[in-house]
């Protein structure tokens, strides 16, 4: 076997001597390279864990604050529309009350125009049976040709007046 190396160009004591550094080198690069790089490796591979958990914390409180944020909105929405209503309650209200003054408001107009047109219509009869009382003195005097005194004439216009038929028959 010696030989079989020997004629390969292999000295069998420099591959001891190297295998012997090798397996030194290995050790030193185990004790104090490899334990450095695999805590590297174990500590980015945890920093890597936190931030996914981190991210997936960070995700779940987002889709709690949106649906906070449309429940929000549904309310504020339901909110406005209850107000609108609200308003256009209070709107029909103020409505029928403006109404409901103004039917009053012409009904004592109305009222009022009544009364004036009766006070009138009783101060234009009143005067017309005056008018007629005078002429109907007038002419009786003229037909009886006789001149009545104040007291006579009164009588004459008031059992005349008597004679004629009021608006209210």
């Amino acid at each position: 076997m010696l030989d079989i190396l020997h004629d390969l160009g292999i000295d069998l004591s420099t591959l001891i001597i190297q295998m012997i550094g090798f397996a030194i080198l290995f050790f030193v690069l185990k004790k104090y390279v490899f334990g450095m790089i695999a805590q590297a490796i174990e500590d980015r591979k945890r920093d890597i864990r936190d931030r996914m958990a981190g991210l997936d914390a960070d995700r779940a409180e987002l889709d709690r604050l949106h649906d906070e944020a449309r429940r929000r909105l549904e309310e504020i929405e339901a909110e406005a529309r209850e107000k609108v209503q609200a308003a256009v309650d209070q709107a029909n209200a103020e409505r029928g009350r403006i109404l409901e003054l103004t039917q009053q408001d012409t009904e004592r107009e109305l009222e009022k125009a009544r009364n004036t047109i009766r006070r009138e219509k009783e101060h234009a009869v009143a005067e017309l049976r005056a008018q007629v009382g005078d002429l109907a003195v007038e002419i009786a005097g003229k037909v009886l040709n006789s001149t009545l005194d104040a007291a006579e004439h009164r009588k004459v216009v008031d059992e005349f007046i008597a004679q004629i038929p009021s608006a209210k028959e």
